[in-house]
């Protein structure tokens, strides 16, 4: 067997060049995550509601009087640890029926210009796959509310110039400007005290603010149960003035963000704050809305202006938690189909490496960008910030995803023969981070590179498709959009662990093999193997116990 040797691991963190000396954390993970779902499922608003729900949980949902208790999770994780105190409920292995209930699939998608030319047609595009896949989703009892529908986009500066000059405002230098997508408090009151910490902490952060601008939407197409936790919707306009990198500003924005949060969680009005997106690069468009209500809710999504060489687009069917406007999807780098299985172990072994996590690119601020993982979050919003710490420190989208999101690599004959460079990365990770299992189908973009990955599982459909005019297209089904078939000159689909990615400004699409040995090939991750890997002699085991259950557990302990 091979002995890992433990200690600080400043690599997992951030990839350079240089060699620093490598260090590999021996982990395992056992975690299993199980919690009830709340479940209604519509086809459209012009057939009739077919609906299902756990009997526990389903007069929560119909009932307008608790219809808080169960959208906002803060308050419906206490309240289910009150009932835990009061009984004798404890976490047991699920049977093959919980299993089989808890499955969801979402629908999700992206399309990408290899060109990166921007244009309104690829939202149009987005929009009209996603209303192709509300059979993906679940409704409330009013038939409107969503469990959450969203779309990830470049930064839309046409439209956001024009409304600046309509403001008397200066149009954005792109470069250095940031948007924040925020939800708010409804409160006025407490929406300005939010707005005050916000301020403030970028301005302390050397940030300026330029403006705030209420995002225009058209709430009366909303549900009953989504109205009555919609936030206020508003973006942040910040300038970067100290940083010159689109890596540094989104660094910056990353712990900006971090600190805001840690201000906000002390205030009343804390749970009412959420960051959809804050980038020089992307914004995120999102809420417990239906697929088709998604564009008519959002009147940007509707506008000429609002243009984006790629969009990433979500129909969520809630499986690990209860719908809510901040777990809906994408999230701030992923659009995730499945559920992660592993999740509380994820959660503890990320936890227990905070202390250790450190990096030259943090300039000595990692303790305030901890935490790293939320238990009141969705599976999905960890892994998201798994990726994004990854990503912040210095990595590229597709190798965090290779890190956290590992394919069953050991004998497999492509990599082991043709690309063992792929298997020493895969070597060399697997005692820093655990894998994150699903089933998984994980979309992902940084604003640079759009991908796609299926986890090891490989439990997720994933097609994709490229046209004679430089459009690429993946989804969980086809037939979300109209295609000429005399155009496709590419088709193929993902199998278990397999990626692939789009280098918007190369224009180049790489599939598997290629994507995962331009990764490998970055570090000499076999010579590090090579350097600092010992292994131990196999030896004879008794062949009995010679203490009690007891005394083993305190000694595994």
């Amino acid at each position: 067997m091979a002995l890992q040797s433990v200690s600080p691991i400043p690599h997992l963190l951030h990839s350079s060049s240089s060699s620093p000396k490598p260090s590999i954390l021996a982990s395992s993970n056992n975690g299993r995550y199980f919690i009830d779902f709340v479940g209604l499922h519509c086809k459209s608003k012009r057939t009739r509601r077919k609906f299902t729900a756990t009997s526990r949980t389903f007069s929560h949902f119909v009932s307008s009087s608790k219809v808080k208790a169960v959208l906002d999770l803060a308050r419906n994780n206490s309240a289910s640890e009150e009932s835990d105190s009061r009984s004798d409920l404890r976490p047991k292995v699920a049977n093959l029926d919980d299993i089989l209930s808890e499955r969801g699939a979402c629908g999700v998608g992206f399309i990408a210009n290899l060109e990166n030319k921007e244009s309104h047609g690829i939202i149009q595009d987005a929009l009209t796959a996603l209303g192709c896949m509300e059979h993906r989703g679940g409704c409330g009892a009013d038939n409107d509310s969503g469990d959450g529908s969203g779309v990830m986009t470049s930064i839309p500066w046409d439209l956001f110039n024009s409304w600046a000059n309509e403001q008397g405002i200066a149009s954005f230098d792109k470069l250095h400007t940031a948007v924040g997508m925020i939800f708010l408090p409804k409160d006025d009151d407490l929406l300005i005290e939010a707005k005050r910490v916000i301020v403030n902490t970028f301005r302390q952060e050397g940030l300026e603010v330029l403006g705030w601008r209420p995002v225009p939407v058209n709430a009366s197409i909303v549900g009953y149960y989504a109205r009555e936790t919609m936030p206020n919707i508003q973006q942040v306009f910040v300038k970067a003035v100290k940083e010159e990198t689109v890596e540094d500003i989104e660094r910056e924005l990353y712990i900006c963000r971090k600190l805001i949060e840690r201000a906000a969680s002390s205030e009343t009005w804390g749970s009412e704050l959420y960051f959809c997106s804050l980038s020089n690069q992307t914004i995120v468009y999102k809420g417990m809305l239906r697929s088709e209500a998604l564009g008519l809710f959002y009147s940007d999504l509707q506008s000429d202006l609002y243009k984006s060489p790629f969009a990433i687009y979500h129909r969520r069917y809630s499986t690990n938690t209860s719908p809510r406007w901040p777990l809906a999807q994408p999230m701030r780098f992923l659009g995730h189909n499945g559920e992660i299985n592993t999740i509380q172990g994820n959660l503890n072994w990320m936890q227990s490496r905070e202390s250790s996590l450190k990096s030259s690119v943090w300039r000595g601020r990692e303790n305030e960008i901890r935490p790293f993982g939320n238990p009141k979050a969705s599976d999905s919003a960890n892994l998201d910030s798994a990726a994004e710490l990854l990503i912040r420190s210095g990595r590229t989208a597709e190798e965090a995803l290779m890190i956290l999101v590992p394919e069953a690599y050991k004998n497999h004959p492509t990599l082991m023969i043709k690309y063992p460079e792929v298997a020493d990365f895969y070597d060399y990770y697997k005692g820093q981070m655990e894998a994150w299992d699903g089933p998984a189908l994980l979309l992902f973009s940084d604003g640079k590179t759009v991908g796609a990955c299926l986890d090891r599982n490989g439990l997720r459909p994933a097609r994709y498709w490229r046209t004679s005019d430089n459009v690429v297209y993946v989804a969980s089904e086809v037939g979300v959009l109209p295609m000429d078939e005399s155009k496709v000159t590419m088709k193929g689909r993902l199998g278990p662990g397999m990626m692939i990615a789009v280098d918007l400004t190369s224009g180049q699409v790489y599939e598997n093999t290629e994507v995962k040995k331009r990764v490998a090939l970055s570090s000499p991750f076999g010579k590090w193997i090579k350097e600092n890997l010992r292994s131990l002699k196999p030896v004879n085991f008794l062949s009995g116990t010679v203490m009690d259950n007891d005394a083993i557990l305190r000694h595994q302990q």
